[in-house]
């Protein structure tokens, strides 16, 4: 069931480095200041002010989608908090590639290799950054959360897994273009999955055969659901819901 979920993981990474889904992936966002009218943001290299119904936080990431209307005028909707984690895995000394965790979840030992994995890499932790990271890992792991970091060239994404009850294993993906991915697996026969951006609700229906094992589900049902959260909140961010 592990590797269903590291399938359904590989398909959205895809999505989240393909280029041509730039136009409609959501955006990064930088909070810099409050200004009379509103307030100063940076999307990407560029800096520009928007209004906003709800208070912003200054120097908070977010993430949104960005569309022009027929007036010139920029719109920034379905604003969400970009989770914290991501802003600190980059130099963690823990990561996998997904082939790489394929293999390993197949020892029977696994979690057990990775809590002692985890108490040597907190002794020798190179950064503040990574000691906490770790450290959080190994208290979700003593909570049955699998948190791991999954890196494929320049780009990294944070994957939870959580055991449930009976035939239910529920996961949360993280990325940098994509927000929030959860789902759970129910029996090896029902998949869910929630998107935080309709727009990536889409293309996760679009690609979703290219699932290995796809016909083996009885039901899959890839759902729109802008208040989800991550399983195991390492850093404390709640998601908003804001539009600018």
């Amino acid at each position: 069931m592990i590797n269903k979920i590291l399938n359904i993981t590989q398909i959205a990474k895809k999505i989240d480095q393909q280029t041509h889904y730039n136009n409609t992936l959501p955006l990064l966002l930088q909070i810099l200041d409050k200004t009379k009218n509103g307030y100063k943001l940076k999307l990407g290299n560029n800096i520009i002010e928007a209004r906003s119904t709800k208070e912003l936080q200054i120097g908070k990431n977010y993430l949104a989608t960005i569309k022009e209307n027929k007036n010139g005028e920029i719109i920034i909707s379905n604003l969400v908090n970009r989770p914290r984690i991501l802003e600190v895995i980059k130099d963690s000394t823990l990561k996998f590639e997904i082939n790489e965790l394929k293999e390993i979840f197949k020892d029977s030992k696994f979690m057990q290799n990775l809590e002692q994995n985890l108490e040597q890499k907190i002794s020798i932790a190179n950064s503040k950054d990574d000691f906490l990271f770790l450290t959080h890992s190994l208290i979700a792991l003593n909570k049955k959360i699998i948190n791991l970091i999954i890196k494929d060239r320049n780009k990294e994404a944070v994957l939870q897994i959580k055991k449930g009850i009976k035939d239910k294993v529920e996961f949360s993906a993280i990325f940098n273009n994509l927000g929030i991915i959860n789902g759970s697996i129910y029996g090896n026969q029902t998949l869910v999955i929630k998107t935080q951006f309709n727009h990536i609700k889409k293309i996760l229906e679009s690609n979703i055969k290219k699932l290995e094992g796809y016909e083996n589900f009885d039901e899959i049902h890839i759902l729109y659901d802008e208040d989800i959260e991550i399983l195991f909140d390492l850093y404390g961010d709640n998601i908003l819901d804001i539009e600018i």
